[in-house]
């Protein structure tokens, strides 16, 4: 694998030679540096790109270093039990698929009231609501009106998961990412800029998780 030496650091990166105008990058959560480039000479791009590259790999490492289990943005320690409980700073997990189901239920009481406010005040209908877990975003809505919700929103802390809800129940009304739609999430979320760049780290943070990892790994 090809690799570049940016602020000091040896970076290993890998190329996808395809049909583009422009040249693409992309750091996977663990780290990878990717680009689609239309040639393999992507150097001079890379060190245009350093800062960027420098910052991403900063904030995975800083993620890496995070102990515990993130639950509704707060971390913490973590035992075995029979049942998911919290005591303090102490989350006992079930295990494997015990685990798995009583995250799905916990997601589900939490979004549901939230997906049914934001319909009403949008005066639409939601068909149905899937919880996934979904390796590339957060959440994403159907043209048939369903709602599709990632399990590892429960990491996050509650006015993210109100902004996931509140964007895809917008995209009932606003299928796309024009002018409209970002009104429309404006009402609930006035600070949605400063959320989806939160979301970007929380991203890195859970799918550098141990535990989080393992959930989200594991059968659908």
């Amino acid at each position: 694998m090809p690799e570049i030496e940016l602020s000091g650091r040896r970076i290993q990166y890998e190329v996808s030679v395809r049909k583009v105008r422009y040249m693409r990058i992309y750091m996977t959560p663990s780290g990878k540096l990717e680009i689609i480039s239309p040639t393999r000479r992507v150097e001079p791009f890379l060190r245009a790109k350093e800062k960027w590259i420098i910052t991403k790999i900063e904030a995975i490492e800083k993620a890496k270093q995070l102990s515990g289990f993130p639950y509704l943005g707060r971390f913490y320690n973590t035992g075995s039990g029979e049942k998911f409980k919290i005591n303090n700073n102490m989350i006992k997990l079930p295990h494997n698929k015990k685990l798995e189901s009583t995250l799905r239920v916990r997601l589900r009481e939490i979004i549901t009231p939230l997906i049914q406010e934001k319909a009403k005040k949008l005066n639409i209908n939601v068909n149905k609501v899937f919880i996934r877990k979904q390796k590339t975003r957060w959440g994403s809505c159907s043209p048939k009106g369903n709602l599709n919700f990632n399990l590892a929103m429960l990491a996050l802390p509650p006015q993210l998961i109100d902004y996931l809800v509140s964007h895809e129940v917008a995209h009932l009304v606003e299928m796309n990412h024009s002018k409209r739609f970002w009104k429309l999430v404006e009402k609930f979320h006035p600070d949605w800029k400063r959320k989806r760049r939160e979301l970007k780290e929380w991203w890195i943070i859970v799918h550098n998780n141990p535990i989080w990892k393992e959930i989200l790994e594991g059968g659908k």
